[in-house]
């Protein structure tokens, strides 16, 4: 192919205007090229899409990030570190582009770093009803038992505790406020907010502390914060805005683990199930503590509590995806990465054969259907995928 037709076929791309045979003259193009000329090309790509982004409309760039996903080609690696691959320099580029246009490019790295794959085309998903995730959906239990389905109310007053009206707001979310403040405090009463599988929902603390909570997760908390702290229990997921008040340490207790903190932002993922605890801070400072080890972590770093508290660097927007509307996958393996397709779609995961034990990198929109967020999910050619009502059975 003559440099010039080259040239033409670029443009084309990066409008998003190539014919489905001038795709495939394209990548069999890039699959000639060498290591240099693969890392140039790529760099290339990366900036001049960036720059022109922002005159694509919707449409066009979900066109241009499948075109993207369905036809980059594998190219073959040699047995180096996976940071140094031409592949997955590629891949990361690619999935800067796919980001960028608010799409999606998943791709795994194997385990040992040494073999890579694109996107295939094979798709084995059995048609039926589309199933969507979750919504604003939380039952409130009072301390005395009684269960309230909040989904149920417009909004107004569902509920009086310890002098304080539970209330729901016209933006659905629920809010304490001191309504007698001679009211004798009751020791140990307590209110649990549950999210079902399918669920999320956003509270306000009775002492001004925000709380988001994340598919099939709970938390319990005192009706009144009396004493020198203000100590609640989470199971799952959320996401904290604390209140400072530097005389009441927060205390979030969670799998035999404790965070401390006087007035920040932070997520905390607890599900148990053989998933490793994980607290990742946006603002501010905490105290992570389990047993008699104690660690204080800084804005972008997560501790994970295992056997020990380990501190790590990430990227807090892959952290906080599952707030801000997306799965967020950061070299997860497929039982993690299908926990939270389970919870947010309701839906029973069965496996079939042989699993994959690859790593997933990528994001998908949480308002997509459970169909197609299982298609991204095939496109890697690792998985194979059948639903049967609320069933999803994974094969090789």
């Amino acid at each position: 192919m003559e440099q010039k037709d080259v040239e033409q076929l670029k443009q084309k791309l990066i409008h998003g205007e190539l014919t489905e045979s001038e795709q495939q003259d394209f990548f069999n193009w890039l699959k000639r090229l060498d290591q240099p000329e693969l890392n140039a090309f790529m760099q290339e790509y990366s900036a001049s899409f960036e720059h022109k982004t922002d005159s694509l409309d919707g449409p066009r760039h979900e066109d241009l990030a499948n075109k993207i996903e369905m036809r980059l080609d594998a190219l073959s690696v040699a047995k180096t570190p996976y940071w140094k691959h031409t592949a997955f320099k590629i891949m990361a580029a690619a999935a800067v582009l796919v980001l960028v246009c608010s799409a999606v490019l998943l791709y795994f790295a194997h385990l040992n770093g040494n073999k890579y794959a694109t996107l295939s085309k094979s798709t084995t998903i059995l048609r039926a009803k589309p199933i969507y995730g979750g919504s604003d959906k939380v039952l409130l239990i009072l301390s005395n038992g009684k269960r309230i389905e909040v989904n149920n109310f417009t909004k107004g007053q569902l509920a009086v505790e310890n002098g304080y009206s539970i209330e729901k707001q016209s933006n659905g979310l629920l809010k304490y406020r001191k309504i007698n403040t001679a009211a004798v405090l009751a020791a140990g009463n307590s209110n649990t907010i549950v999210t079902p599988r399918g669920g999320q929902y956003c509270v306000n603390l009775p002492d001004g502390s925000k709380v988001w909570l994340n598919a099939e997760s709970k938390i319990t908390y005192p009706v009144v914060f009396s004493g020198n702290t203000r100590k609640i229990a989470l199971h799952g997921e959320a996401y904290f805005e604390v209140a400072h008040n530097p005389k009441k340490p927060f205390i979030v207790d969670f799998e035999g683990s404790n965070v401390k903190v006087l007035g920040t932002h932070f997520n905390i993922c607890a599900y148990g199930e053989g998933e490793i605890p994980r607290t990742t801070l946006l603002q501010g400072s905490v105290e992570v503590s389990k047993g008699d080890r104690k660690k204080i972590i800084l804005p972008g770093q997560q501790a994970i509590s295992s056997h020990n508290i380990g501190i790590v660097n990430v990227d807090t927007n892959h952290v906080m995806g599952w707030k801000n509307g997306n799965f967020s996958f950061e070299h997860e393996r497929i039982g993690t990465v299908m926990g939270k397709i389970s919870r947010w779609y309701d839906v029973d995961v069965k496996y079939q054969g042989e699993v994959t034990q690859e790593e997933f990198v990528g994001s998908i929109p949480k308002s997509k259907n459970l169909e197609e967020v299982l298609h991204r999910l095939e496109l890697t050619g690792l998985l194979h995928f059948k639903i049967k009502g609320r069933s999803v059975t994974i094969m090789p």
